[in-house]
């Protein structure tokens, strides 16, 4: 299995292909789990782990509210600054996401069934797992992945979600609101926004659809793959 840490990534280093070939693969043994080989006809597919596979966000409000007394739920998580409205700094907010996942078995799926739903997606392309999880939850976050069986061919680390669409991939899978006008200025990139409370005011663009779950999602790549063709 290929590991890639992207760690020096910005809009005035060059393009993005430039950018690859800057990348070095740290190689793994490899799993069962892995998608093999690259497609070249087939959409390159990235898809964000939390909160697109892994709902890491339920823990990290479980671990908030012990920690600073506050009570929030999912659906208080209404944008990505929601910690402003409570004693949380932005630090804090990060550092409990990191904590999350130093018990990564506590992490449920977004959806029952995951793997069932991201094996969905796979003839129309190739699957890689594109993250922005800090560097020493890198090793938990691939141990969630195997443990919840869900298959794929590359795991990518960036240092964060901007980062993400200076890859090259046709499609990206994720619930970053702010990543969305990104994708859909680029030339060549499209958007499947996953649906959560804090991207619900993403308004209409072009070249980004909509998903409210996974069952949704293979027909929003069938419309993307006509309309590449």
């Amino acid at each position: 299995m290929y590991v890639f840490s992207v760690s020096s990534l910005c809009p005035h280093s060059g393009s993005a292909r430039s950018l690859l070939s800057r990348l070095k693969p740290r190689f793994h043994s490899g799993s069962s789990k892995q998608l093999s080989k690259v497609s070249h006809d087939k959409l390159k597919i990235a898809v964000d782990l939390d909160g697109v596979l892994a709902e890491s966000m339920l823990v990290w409000c479980e671990r908030a509210n012990k920690e600073f007394g506050t009570r929030f739920r999912m659906e208080d998580l209404d944008s990505w600054s929601s910690w402003k409205r409570s004693p949380i700094s932005k630090d804090d907010f990060y550092r409990i996401l990191d904590e999350s996942w130093d018990d990564w078995q506590e992490i449920p799926p977004t959806e029952p069934a995951i793997a069932e739903m991201v094996a969905r997606i796979e003839k129309f392309g190739d699957l890689d797992i594109v993250t922005g999880r800090s560097k020493r939850t890198v090793e938990a976050a691939r141990s969630w992945v195997d443990c919840q069986k869900v298959r794929y061919r590359r795991f990518v680390r960036v240092l964060g979600w901007r980062d993400k669409v200076l890859l090259d991939y046709d499609v990206y899978i994720d619930d970053a609101p702010d990543l969305m006008p990104l994708i859909s200025r680029s030339p060549t990139a499209w958007g499947v926004l996953y649906e959560r409370p804090w991207n619900r005011s993403v308004g209409d663009m072009p070249k980004v659809l909509k998903a409210k779950s996974w069952r949704q999602v293979p027909a929003l790549l069938r419309r993307i793959q006509a309309s590449r063709s």
